[in-house]
């Protein structure tokens, strides 16, 4: 099965950068610009110690905003799990959340904190915040009831509660919010920077449209894309059971 993935994630790559090819040799460079310069571009990025500590500074505004939104979802989640009155007092406000445009609260975000790049950290945060939230309530909500009156039998403490039945139960929701809530904090993180700051990924964005320079757009959106795959190969092997991947190796 694994072997699969691979073979058809290759066949998907190709048939992109064949597509992407046949394009180029159609239009100008200005507008699809071909392969080989967008390579001379990423391989420049990643030579240049200069430019990766942009690549870096990105990294670092995503992973403060990951932890904000993603203890501030975890808290308020596992609240409405178990408590009712709070579950309907927080759902309108998650409901708002979710369809609130990134670009509105990125406007206050100025506002507040100036073009610095905190607004970034701060829509990032914002964004998955309801993701993370829904998913560990909807999770809590649906812990095996049979399972906490056997932790009550035998007379598990509170913690042991938490880690021996609450935890294994919410850990796979939790799991894949954290994925849609990662995504989604790649693609916002970059458009802060690209409308508050000079650094960092969306920054460096900027300067090659004020240079107009679309293969170094498209490289720069590269290595984004690339951030994100390795981070979310990091969160998988945190989250998915050693036996999962013990069969998957199997089956392959």
């Amino acid at each position: 099965m694994k072997k699969s993935s691979i073979k058809n994630n290759c066949i998907a790559a190709l048939a992109m950068l064949a597509l992407w090819q046949v394009l180029s040799l159609a239009y100008p460079p200005l507008v699809v610009p071909p392969i080989p310069a967008v390579g001379k571009i990423l391989a420049r990025i990643l030579s240049a110690p200069d430019l990766l500590h942009e690549a870096a500074k990105t990294l670092g505004r995503l992973g403060a905003g990951l932890f904000f939104g993603i203890a501030a979802g975890c808290l308020v989640g596992y609240v409405c799990g178990v408590c009712k009155t709070c579950r309907e007092l927080c759902k309108p406000v998650l409901g708002v959340l979710q369809v609130v445009p990134p670009v509105a609260l990125l406007v206050l975000a100025i506002i507040w904190f100036g073009f610095n790049g905190k607004p970034a950290v701060l829509i990032v945060a914002v964004a998955i915040f309801p993701i993370i939230a829904i998913s560990v309530q909807d999770a809590v909500l649906h812990v095996d009831r049979k399972l906490l009156e056997m932790g009550t039998v035998f007379k598990y403490t509170k913690k042991q509660r938490f880690f021996l039945i609450t935890w294994p139960s919410v850990k796979p929701q939790f799991y894949s919010g954290l994925r849609i809530a990662l995504g989604t904090a790649s693609k916002t993180v970059v458009m802060g920077e690209v409308l508050t700051t000079s650094s960092g990924i969306g920054g460096q964005i900027v300067n090659a449209r004020l240079n107009i320079e679309p293969e170094a757009i498209i490289a720069w959106t590269v290595v984004s894309v690339c951030m994100y795959y390795v981070l979310e190969a990091a969160v998988a092997l945190l989250f998915v059971p050693k036996e999962q991947k013990y069969a998957q190796r199997k089956q392959s």
